[in-house]
């Protein structure tokens, strides 16, 4: 579990701080910010209506 939480700052701050990252670390930052986000989208309102 350390392993997993200590990659994953890895990648935030790769993505985020210095802008070095790969295609995996990109993938990996939007799944922890992208998912949560959608799950609390869908539970409390409508999906995106135009």
């Amino acid at each position: 579990m350390k392993a997993i939480t200590t990659k994953i700052k890895n990648d935030l701050y790769h993505v985020f701080v210095k802008g070095d990252s790969d295609k995996v670390a990109q993938a990996r930052v939007f799944a922890v910010l992208a998912v949560p986000f959608f799950a609390v989208l869908f539970a409390f309102g409508q999906a995106l209506v135009y």
